[in-house]
């Protein structure tokens, strides 16, 4: 019915296009689940196939085949049936990703904390773990803005995250990060310490859905609630953008919430964007917080939030990293770092689930 509805000409009209986005977001998710089917079925069948060849050659008195076809047999009914179970558990995790704001492009801002050049260099360290991982589980990633460390790393990392149209790539961006907020210890010998001693520095991750306008436009912020600033961008962006006052921070004072935006060269438009995000992390944070309407926030737990010691990462004098809020550890941190972070995000996924069940 809804392809249908795309052949009729009107459908593409100006005043149809918030019906338009709907229908084609929806013809999207089908195309990809009806794609990962097929390719289901495409690997049942290529199990059996392999099964009943073995189960048939078990039944005969003479060998119908070589060992080395057998081997083969044996190899292909083994790798479809755990393409199988992989992607079983995959879409079982999908199926907890039933938030409001699940579905949507999240915005992924990583902030150095105490430390110096350490923390600087812990930011381009979580970057690229974040990089990796959004490649390897079929996710877009794109730097939006980056604001280097004086010696090494950068003082903050401002990434965009959205799904891919592919049958196996990434969905629900927002719903599979959004754990990642809060703050990241790490413990190491650090290489910018002359006496080679062990430090500890930390990293803070924020994550917040990307919303449509039609998602915002009904959302009225008082102006006595909100405290504007603005201030010179700073890095690459040409001659005007450094030295004219573009950049603009937007602080809600009841949340303590603040968003700032460099990217654009005007300040009314950065302006426009701080207001847009910081509309679509108040939405999140209410759902979070589970209150109805934005007045309803509580500051001292957006603020405990965003101070919340999430994850540990200690490479020396042992390796470990270990997930406060689940209790998930790995002594492989090697892998982690180089982006295998997706047991780690499916047992606080699970985790999750339970809490809501139980709320």
């Amino acid at each position: 019915e809804l392809e249908t509805e795309t052949a009729d000409p009107a459908f593409w009209d100006a005043e149809n296009k918030d019906r338009n986005k709907h229908v084609t977001s929806q013809l999207s998710k089908y195309s990809r689940l009806k794609s990962r089917l097929e390719e289901w079925k495409s690997w049942k069948e290529d199990g059996e196939a392999a099964l009943e060849m073995l189960e048939t050659a078990a039944e005969e008195t003479e060998e119908l085949f070589t060992p080395d076809e057998r081997e083969s047999l044996v190899r292909e009914l083994e790798e479809s049936a755990n393409k199988l179970l992989q992607e079983g558990e995959r879409y079982q995790l999908e199926l907890l990703l039933s938030g409001p704001y699940d579905e949507q492009p999240c915005r992924i801002l990583l902030t150095a904390g105490a430390g110096g050049t350490e923390a600087n260099d812990w930011v381009a360290d979580l970057k690229r773990m974040y990089e990796r991982h959004a490649q390897k589980m079929g996710y877009s990633l794109q730097i939006e803005d980056e604001q280097p460390g004086e010696v090494v790393g950068y003082k903050s990392v401002e990434m965009v995250i959205s799904a891919s149209t592919d049958a196996d790539g990434g969905a629900h961006p927002y719903g599979w990060f959004k754990g990642e907020k809060g703050s990241h210890r790490l413990v190491r010998l650090s290489p910018f310490n002359a006496n080679n001693k062990r430090q500890t520095t930390f990293a803070g991750v924020d994550v917040a859905p990307i919303l449509d306008d039609n998602d915002l436009n009904d959302i009225d912020i008082p102006e006595k609630d909100l405290e504007i600033t603005t201030m010179r961008s700073g890095g690459a962006g040409g001659q005007n953008v450094n030295k004219v006052n573009s950049a603009v921070r937007i602080k809600h004072l009841p949340s303590g919430l603040n968003v700032k935006c460099t990217q654009e060269r005007s300040q009314a438009m950065n302006k426009d964007l701080a207001m847009k995000r910081l509309k679509a992390q108040l939405l999140a944070i209410a759902k979070e917080q589970r209150v109805a309407e934005i007045q309803e926030i509580r500051g001292d737990q957006v603020e405990a939030s965003w101070g919340t010691q999430i994850r540990n990462y200690v490479l020396h004098p042992y390796k470990m990293i270990k997930d406060q809020r689940t209790g998930w550890e790995t002594s492989n941190v090697q892998s982690f770092l180089d982006g295998d972070l997706e047991d780690c995000i499916a047992e606080l996924l699970k985790a999750s689930a339970m809490e809501e069940q139980e709320a």
